[in-house]
């Protein structure tokens, strides 16, 4: 798709994705979903955008932001993420390097129906990838923050209650294709995997660690989610001699 100049769009909406480099899951728990949520939230205050709505999943997260200046857009995220991948690469035992893949990516929201749909599409990441049966049950979004804020009738800085309602709307579908992280078999598999984690309810770091947990994966991903060894080798990084051993 051609990249169409920003400063052109007779727009004030845009949906951002941001992923963890190498699809790294820089979101494996919920200290570290908490975290970024918490620095969506403080750098309201500093730049002149709002919050629609947000999703953090695994190795990836939504946001559909409102702002008059596509310079704010940019200053807003540049924060958040500086602040994040410090953060990250710190409690990573002092890791180093680059936490995610691009500086962020974007695209314009042009009118109401493309809003709407977008809303919903960001709070069904977590039921697609099959972690939750419904919007509701996934805390890491809006979409509860928001339902809870109606029942109490609670006005801030991050929205106002008529756009509320329009976020709340059951009745909104969405057809639109809107950014998503790569639509192929390693995706299939980020979101296995983030089921599973979800189900067994464990810290993902600890499949790599305990080999009891990664062999269950391994069968859940090839009986469950009728997954090929060979893309489970490719993704999880393994050689054919430890999935054979992990297969007895």
């Amino acid at each position: 798709m051609p990249r169409i100049a920003r400063k052109y769009l007779d727009t004030s909406f845009f949906h951002v994705m941001v992923q963890g480099i190498n699809k790294e899951y820089i979101f494996k728990n919920e200290r570290y979903i908490t975290r970024y949520i918490q620095l969506i939230r403080k750098n309201l205050r500093n730049e002149h955008v709002k919050i629609i709505s947000f999703c953090v999943m695994n190795n990836h997260a939504h946001l559909l932001i409102k702002t008059e200046d596509i310079k704010e857009l940019s200053k807003y995220m540049q924060k958040i993420n500086c602040s994040y991948a410090k953060y990250y690469n710190y409690v990573e035992n002092e890791r180093v390097g680059y936490v995610f893949r691009d500086r962020y990516k974007s695209e314009p929201i042009l009118n109401r129906r493309q809003l709407l749909q977008c809303i919903k599409y960001i709070h069904k990441n977590p039921v697609k990838a099959g972690m939750v049966a419904s919007e509701e049950e996934y805390k890491y979004s809006s979409y509860c923050f928001y339902q809870q804020k109606l029942e109490k009738n609670i006005k801030d800085e991050v929205l106002t209650m008529d756009e509320i309602e329009l976020i709340c709307d059951s009745n909104i579908e969405y057809e639109e294709e809107f950014l998503d992280i790569d639509n192929n078999i390693e995706k299939i598999i980020d979101n296995a995997i983030s089921k599973f984690v979800y189900i067994e309810k464990i810290k993902v770091f600890e499949i790599f660690e305990k080999s009891d947990i990664l062999k269950k994966l391994i069968k859940y991903l090839k009986i469950d989610r009728k997954i090929k060894y060979t893309d489970i080798m490719k993704r999880l990084d393994i050689t054919k001699g430890t999935m054979e051993r992990l297969k007895k």
